[in-house]
């Protein structure tokens, strides 16, 4: 097999192979290379003909980037529109923490529960929905807020606002408004009930 020669421009290509120290990325690249039987010689600029007509090529665009007029003149109302704030490491840190806990199978996204229960994540309209079905629903029974919760929990949904949410729904419920708590006016009285025959004398 006979050697291949490498003409480059790069002069320090040339210098990896004779250098005795260095880092491991480099011994790394060295080691690459000394796997192939390759001579690298340098190219001055002026005499690599294929760096040199690549630098020679005109630019097509270079009209338009240079005749654009710079505006100097901005209207008020777009000064200082635009913020942008990054998160604080403390910030970074929570976030981290907390996203551990979720994973996405496009397009749900669930939550992981420290007992290991997974539980689908819904957001917005989805969660009236949801709640409106466990409350009104044939099982529902029209309960408290709480119950409600535990309900849409135990069928493996989650969301952020679901106790706020459930509230807000039992506090509009009509019919849940209108049916009270039991009181002592709907027990039955608790005395036993006497045994008669029919003319008994």
């Amino acid at each position: 097999l006979s050697k291949t020669i490498v003409y480059t421009d790069h002069s320090a290509l040339k210098y990896l192979l004779a250098k005795q120290e260095t880092k491991p990325r480099l011994i790394w690249w060295i080691l690459i290379l000394q796997d192939f039987d390759v001579i690298i010689r340098d190219k001055k600029g002026a005499e690599n003909l294929t760096a040199d007509h690549l630098s020679r090529l005109e630019n097509p665009y270079q009209d338009e980037l240079e005749n654009k007029e710079i505006i100097e003149t901005f209207p008020l109302e777009t000064l200082d529109m635009i913020t942008f704030c990054g998160m604080s490491s403390q910030q970074k840190k929570k976030f981290f923490k907390d996203v551990k806990h979720y994973f996405w199978d496009d397009p749900y996204l669930f939550k992981i529960y420290a007992d290991h229960v997974i539980r689908q994540c819904v957001h917005g309209q989805e969660v009236v929905y949801i709640l409106t079905a466990c409350h009104n629903g044939p099982t529902g029974g029209r309960h408290g807020a709480n119950l409600t919760d535990k309900k849409v929990f135990g069928s493996g949904f989650y969301s952020l606002t679901i106790y706020r949410d459930a509230h807000d729904l039992v506090t509009r419920c009509d019919a849940y408004q209108r049916q009270g708590k039991i009181s002592q006016r709907d027990e039955k009285p608790q005395n036993a009930i006497q045994v008669c025959k029919l003319f008994d004398v």
